[in-house]
């Protein structure tokens, strides 16, 4: 554990909070710091705390199909926070998620009382709260629709549209993934089999739509690979 102050009012979320409720809540957070890769919360273990990323990561929450194989169905940076569902209603049973850091991460672990005692006395945060929960019923909403009404192609697509992130203009513009996720890893993200990401990742190469190499995924027609996932998606509406 180190042993450094949380600085939760540096993190943009927790501007105008309540000063006593704030005070409390940095005098009752445990500093951790997790090592790449290192599991933050366990599938089996289940919590009420509240963790907020004050440096590094991202965290990935990941749930387990009855399989064993692992869905990535989150991630969360640099002044984010997880389980804040688990502080307002309790945690789920069985424990639904696990959460493991992907780089190394340093997290300020709140009690789930303190946290929701927080947010209540804050109406700042209780808006910024209602916010960052409406944006991830859309998201995790988009998703679901995705996973259930599309083929891995279009799922793939629409995965590597919300990865990617400009290129600086010296590195030739455009949007690009880096550093290129592992197939496993894109499987993960969109409930495939790997050896299905390998595939339709080679289809669109030859369509002339990626360009992959050993530091980028590249996207080298955006708006085709939107029409690829908006036409998809069209087509599945109309037979729900």
């Amino acid at each position: 554990m180190e042993r450094l102050p949380p600085r939760l009012t540096r993190l943009a979320f927790f501007e105008g909070g309540d000063p006593a409720m704030l005070a409390r809540a940095e005098a009752e957070a445990r500093i951790v710091a997790f090592d790449a890769q290192e599991t933050v919360l366990d599938f089996d273990c289940p919590s009420t705390d509240v963790r907020v990323v004050l440096r590094g990561g991202p965290l990935r929450v990941l749930m387990r199909t009855s399989g064993g194989r692992e869905k990535i169905v989150a991630e969360v940076g640099a002044g984010a926070f997880v389980g804040e569902l688990a502080a307002f209603a309790g945690p789920a049973h069985p424990p639904s998620a696990g959460i493991r850091a992907v780089h190394r991460t340093v997290v300020a672990v709140l009690p789930g009382v303190v946290f929701v005692e927080l947010v209540l006395a804050s109406p700042p945060l209780g808006r910024r709260l209602i916010a960052v929960l409406a944006e991830r019923v859309r998201s995790q909403n988009r998703r679901l629709l995705e996973y259930a009404a599309l083929p891995t192609r279009p799922r793939l697509c629409a995965e590597l549209l919300r990865l990617a992130r400009p290129r600086p203009p010296e590195a030739g513009g455009g949007l690009a993934v880096f550093p290129p996720p592992p197939r496993l890893e894109l499987a993960a993200r969109i409930g495939a089999r790997r050896e299905a990401v390998s595939r339709d990742l080679a289809d669109l190469v030859r369509a002339g739509l990626l360009q992959i190499g050993p530091r980028a995924i590249v996207l080298l027609d955006e708006a085709a690979l939107r029409a690829e996932v908006e036409t998809a998606m069209e087509a599945a509406k109309r037979l729900l």
